[in-house]
């Protein structure tokens, strides 16, 4: 009996410390949604006083104007970097006790992402502004023209874009295992899993598209991009007020 007494004084204390957990994720996805959604404007906008950008001269063109929100653009992103991949190891914590070993799997590819994106990101606002002062001076265009077809994260043929869709790509493999484990957590964040780990297939369907150099698979990529939006969307309401109620 007295061992009976023990475990159930000790299971308030385990809810406790699920609850933090919990609303601690609901929390990082909240962030993660707020920076994605301000991601979204900015592109959109952007995109809007872009004009044509089928041409690499006339996307250099477009980020050559170096403005405010070209740098709002990229520090966002990087900063939504930072937070999912924060997201990503609460998850872990959170999923740890179910699945152990699967946990711990997951979670090994995220900092792989971390690095690549940020790499991808901050590249932006660092690299190519100085290339771009290099291409201004004659006797280096033809040197910093080749280098900015690799940097330039907006051309698609640059080492970059696919750095950066690589980066995705590994983040698919936490977010199909994490979905997959969601499955069998709290029924208030089943259908998170579900939109998180077809995220997770849509990205690296996106990459296997650009290394075949399909323009229909690769749209997995944006697909992906979409899906993790409304899983953001899902966690955040399943974690932080459906779990209460």
């Amino acid at each position: 009996m007295l061992k009976k007494d023990d475990n159930l004084n000790n299971l308030a204390p385990r809810t406790e410390v699920t609850a933090r957990r919990a609303k601690a994720v609901g929390v990082l996805s909240l962030v993660s949604l707020i920076f994605t959604i301000l991601w979204l404007i900015c592109f959109i906008v952007g995109l809007s006083s872009a004009g044509s950008l089928d041409t690499f001269e006339a996307i250099l063109s477009h980020v050559a104007k170096l403005d405010t929100l070209f740098y709002l653009t990229y520090s966002n992103a990087a900063l939504l970097t930072a937070s999912v991949v924060m997201l990503f190891v609460l998850l872990s914590i959170y999923l740890r006790p179910m699945a152990r070993v699967f946990s711990a799997i997951g979670v090994a590819f995220v900092p792989i992402y971390g690095c690549l994106n940020l790499v991808a990101y901050l590249s932006q606002v660092t690299v190519v502004p100085r290339l771009l002062r290099l291409h201004e001076i004659p006797k280096y265009q033809p040197l910093s023209e080749l280098l900015l077809q690799q940097t330039v994260q907006q051309w698609p043929d640059s080492a970059v874009f696919i750095f950066n869709n690589l980066a995705y790509a590994i983040l698919g493999v936490p977010s199909i295992i994490f979905g997959i484990l969601m499955l069998r957590s709290n029924p208030v964040v089943r259908f998170s899993g579900i939109l998180l780990g077809l995220s997770g297939v849509a990205s690296i369907a996106g990459f296997i598209g650009i290394v075949a150099q399909d323009s229909l698979v690769t749209k997995g990529s944006l697909i992906g991009g979409i899906l993790f939006l409304f899983a953001l969307v899902q966690l955040s309401w399943g974690f932080l007020w459906a779990r209460h109620k």
